[in-house]
């Protein structure tokens, strides 16, 4: 992350490959300041404090990290949110929630021995709704009214679906993708702009600075420093 931080991923457990999509690990080396920018994905995080889980995002969270502070963490697939925390993706968006205010503490207890141990958990070894994945699947590269009729589905359901189980709206996740998209290209600017799904550089340009809280190029530059 830079040059005193350490950030690994890795993968979770086969059993939980439909519930999570990694695990992961920071180690904070030099106090700083630390911008999260949406992912389309949830957390748990043991560590930095009490336990939190953390909703989708659509919005930029920017931290103070404490030299010498870490965090455990396993990152839940937007479709498992619902089946794992047992409440809403809706009900998390933009939020990061004490563990135990969302589960109760005795599964809070657990997760947390889940996170740092990879204890089993019945819950992260399910599937979620195939229906959701789908829409999910179906968004990254179609239009929610596309997506909707692939389904059988009218948009409104499609967006009440999505919207309920994990907390973004359609194209709001679509949006999110994008953004993601465009963060894993090393291309130009400009290249990686079109291969993300951007119209031009000043729909980037716009889409960035309301998701990150920075424009395109000053975000890049953060995240490489």
């Amino acid at each position: 992350m830079n040059g005193t931080d350490t950030y690994r991923e890795w993968a979770a457990p086969a059993e939980w490959s439909a519930t999570v999509a990694c695990r992961w690990s920071q180690a904070v080396g030099t106090d700083r300041r630390h911008r999260v920018v949406p992912d389309g994905c949830a957390d748990i995080i043991v560590g930095f404090g009490r336990p939190i889980a953390v909703g989708l995002a659509d919005e930029v969270a920017v931290h103070d990290l404490t030299a010498g502070s870490s965090c455990q963490a396993i990152r839940l697939r937007p479709e498992a949110v619902s089946s794992v925390l047992g409440v809403p993706g809706a009900e998390l968006r933009n939020r990061s929630v004490p563990l135990d205010d969302v589960v109760g503490t005795a599964r809070a207890r657990h997760l947390v021995d889940v996170v740092l141990g990879g204890a089993p958990d019945e819950r992260l070894a399910t599937i979620p709704d195939r229906r959701l994945r789908a829409a999910l699947d179906l968004l990254g590269h179609t239009s929610v009214d596309d997506a909707a009729h692939q389904l059988g589905l009218s948009g409104r359901q499609l967006r009440r679906l999505v919207t309920t189980e994990v907390g973004l709206g359609p194209k709001t996740y679509q949006r999110v993708v994008r953004l993601q998209r465009f963060l894993a290209d090393d291309a130009p600017l400009a290249v990686a702009a079109a291969s993300a799904g951007y119209a031009d550089q000043p729909h980037l340009t716009r889409e960035v600075s309301r998701l990150c809280g920075l424009p395109p190029a000053a975000l890049l530059a953060e995240r490489a420093s």
